[in-house]
């Protein structure tokens, strides 16, 4: 508007100019004609300025009508949203309780069904085992009976058991039997390894008498440091005695015998039955045993 009202000032000194130009009017006429028009167009821009004022705070009115408007129909629109999703969730949480109520009817129907399947089950095993257990008890009553008399045989068993050791130890006992080589006298390493096994039973009996008895395989002796085969037996078993000995037995306690072949263990008539007599025996002979 103001930009209206310069325009018009322009103009209007525009047609001053040219009318005073062409000596139309007197420059005091034109002062009264100048001044009447510029209070006129005064009036006309306050009129314009109070008018523009007027339509401004109408406007201002408007948005700020619009702005409450706006305000409240979104208030509105969050409540009925608001309100839609409490009656949403309360729904849901109705249903929830529904769920839950069904399914705990389904569990407690289940817990029930199987505590009776439990329950039946347990007492067909507490009579299975109650049978069990009664025949198990009649078993073992007639098992008793039974089991007395075995108890009573095996008694006698171990005392007879008792009484056969006793005899057997009161008895001489073969404890080894070394061989040797056709007309040989000393002892192999395997015939030591023998005599070494039985040292300990020999100091476990220290009243035990040791008999060493020396063999021989009835080929008549023709050669050699002996005379007869009765010589080579007893040499045989001087030998062996020699070697307890050694390893810390009684001579006291030994007794060395030749037999030369008159005790023979197999066939003369044979390789191999005239190596088996070619031995020594080494026999525990108790305290008071008679041989």
């Amino acid at each position: 508007m103001k930009t209206r009202g310069t325009l018009i000032v322009a103009a209007f000194l525009v047609v001053s100019i040219a009318v005073i130009g062409c000596g139309k009017l007197s420059q005091e006429e034109f002062n009264m004609w100048k001044n009447e028009h510029v209070a006129h167009i005064d009036q006309s821009t306050t009129e314009i300025k109070n008018q523009i004022s007027t339509l401004d705070a109408k406007v201002d009115q408007n948005n700020k009508d619009t702005m409450e408007a706006i305000s409240k129909a979104k208030d509105e629109a969050i409540a009925a949203s608001q309100q839609g999703d409490a009656d949403t969730i309360a729904a849901a949480n109705q249903n929830t309780k529904e769920e839950n109520a069904k399914l705990r009817a389904d569990l407690s129907k289940v817990i029930d069904e199987q505590g009776k399947e439990s329950n039946d089950f347990a007492k067909a095993e507490d009579a299975k085992i109650k049978k069990e257990v009664m025949d198990l008890a009649k078993s073992l009553n007639t098992q008793g009976m039974d089991l007395k008399k075995a108890m009573a045989q095996i008694a006698s068993i171990l005392e007879d058991i008792t009484e056969l050791k006793a005899e057997a130890a009161s008895k001489p006992s073969l404890l080894v039997t070394v061989s040797f080589g056709s007309g040989q006298t000393g002892l192999s390493s395997k015939g030591k390894e023998m005599l070494d096994g039985i040292i300990g039973q020999i100091m476990e009996n220290p009243d035990a008498e040791i008999l060493v008895e020396g063999h021989a395989d009835g080929t008549p002796v023709l050669r050699g440091g002996f005379r007869s085969n009765w010589d080579l037996s007893q040499a045989r078993a001087n030998s062996v005695v020699k070697y307890l000995t050694s390893k810390g037995v009684d001579a006291a306690r030994i007794k060395a015998v030749g037999k030369a072949h008159t005790d023979p263990v197999a066939s003369q008539n044979t390789t191999a039955g005239r190596a088996m007599n070619r031995r020594v025996e080494v026999i525990l002979n108790p305290s008071g045993s008679m041989m």
